[in-house]
């Protein structure tokens, strides 16, 4: 009896160890992917104005054309298509209450999704409805729609295709005459690829991205998917009372006058005008 509890006491001093160096082993894989998992240098910013956005709008696409904000708010009967002026009046109630230049209601089944804007048409991806919708910039009047394989969330352009991604880490380039594929890039930080890609903005030949539910935007070369560099906006949320976690950083929109990108969030009651270092 003495030799078997001697021999059950080893095996139980042995799995014990094995087990804390199971667990040592793998904080240190753990830690050594958290510090890769953003290898890319981190950007500074400034925030040079800010501006009220109004909660209603679940943002998932947002630009700037002129002296006008395009943005899709989304959610299966409530998406939205609108455009609005980026000056604002001077009273608070004012900014409360001022309505939308334009509005388009998108029908009920759809979940509008990323917004991109070419050649005077308004691009408007859906979720899971494998739909792109076409709208006239100057009326916002639906013209017609084209389909696509998997889902659609954010959207942007170079001026000749129509960027999208999927919620992966594939960003894929699209012919605007009928949707067909005609590239695909897979975007990497280091050896580690960076899914939950959502909103996109394309500016001077670098494709900006956002991850969904964090708070980072990244710069990525749009010909090899690389990360370049990231900008962390974890600060810029925290200014904003938020009432729950769905409230996301979600809007990114180059402002060529001001050379700043507009930044906001789902439900978001403000947007902030930002300058990269």
């Amino acid at each position: 009896m003495i030799a078997t509890k001697s021999l059950y006491s080893t095996l139980l001093c042995t799995s014990q160890r094995l087990i804390t160096n199971l667990l040592v082993v793998g904080s240190l894989i753990t830690n050594l992917w958290a510090s890769n998992a953003f290898a890319a240098d981190e950007l500074s910013y400034e925030v040079i104005a800010e501006r009220t956005h109004k909660p209603v709008l679940f943002t998932q696409g947002f630009l700037v054309d002129g002296k006008q904000f395009y943005e899709t708010s989304g959610l299966y009967n409530q998406s939205l298509l609108v455009t609005y002026p980026i000056t604002e009046p001077d009273s608070t109630w004012a900014k409360i209450s001022a309505p939308f230049t334009k509005k388009q209601t998108i029908p009920s089944q759809y979940f509008a999704e990323g917004l991109a804007l070419l050649d005077n048409k308004l691009y408007v991806l859906t979720w899971m409805e494998k739909t792109l919708l076409v709208y006239d910039k100057a009326t916002l009047n639906y013209e017609k729609s084209m389909s696509y394989n998997g889902e659609g969330w954010g959207l942007t352009t170079d001026g000749k295709a129509l960027i999208r991604s999927d919620g992966s880490s594939r960003i894929y380039y699209h012919q605007p005459t009928d949707f067909s594929i005609t590239k695909t890039l897979t975007v990497t930080d280091g050896e580690q690829e960076i899914s939950q890609l959502n909103e996109l903005e394309y500016v001077n030949g670098v494709l900006w991205a956002n991850i969904w539910h964090d708070d980072r935007i990244l710069k990525i070369d749009p010909n090899t998917g690389k990360v370049l560099a990231q900008l962390n906006l974890a600060a810029l949320r925290a200014q904003v009372k938020l009432d729950n976690s769905e409230q996301v950083l979600n809007g990114i929109a180059w402002d060529p006058t001001r050379k700043a990108f507009w930044i906001t969030g789902k439900q978001w009651p403000k947007m902030f005008l930002i300058k990269i270092h």
